[in-house]
């Protein structure tokens, strides 16, 4: 299932999404990054459904936060048919995936958007590694989980992270 999920506060949908998401196959990360962007980005508001329409950058009382997670190398581009080139040349703008995706969240960083990372059994993945952490804000906002454990660790830290941040503004 390649569709998008708008933004949600319904947890049963966001489960079955997460449920319905295949393990597997190649990574383009820079797609999903963009799309952390655009759900987060006043830009795209005309785009968006109502109720998930993004507010305006500096709207008091919003903070806007991006966490991003993968198992992935970022290792799959596309070229300018939309086909798949496994970043082995012939990508649409002469970029790779991780390069694309640093990009994306340097923009975001730069609106002002704190954007935390989480790999998922990366380690080895040198790839994974520099670009989640060229992408996370800062050094504690890159958590390297290496099982389901960790992960849920890793959410629990940025939950209490976000609620201390939402109860002293």
């Amino acid at each position: 299932d390649d569709e998008v999920l708008p933004m949600t506060s319904n947890k049963a949908t966001l489960l079955a999404k997460i449920a319905s998401l295949d393990l597997g196959g190649g990574t383009a990360g820079h797609i999903g990054t963009a799309w952390a962007y655009y759900m987060l980005s006043p830009n795209w508001a005309p785009l968006m459904v109502v109720d998930a329409k993004p507010v305006a950058y500096g709207t008091p009382k919003t903070e806007k936060i991006a966490i991003l997670m993968t198992d992935g190398e970022y290792n799959y581009t596309y070229d300018n048919l939309g086909l798949p080139t496994n970043n082995s040349g012939g990508n649409a703008n002469g970029a790779s995936s991780a390069t694309q995706a640093i990009a994306v969240c340097n923009q975001m960083k730069q609106r002002g958007i704190t954007v935390y990372t989480i790999g998922v059994d990366v380690t080895g993945n040198q790839t994974a590694i520099n670009t989640l952490s060229a992408c996370a804000t800062d050094a504690t906002k890159f958590y390297n989980a290496d099982d389901g454990t960790q992960m849920r660790n890793a959410f629990r830290d940025i939950a209490i992270k976000v609620s201390k941040l939402y109860l002293t503004q």
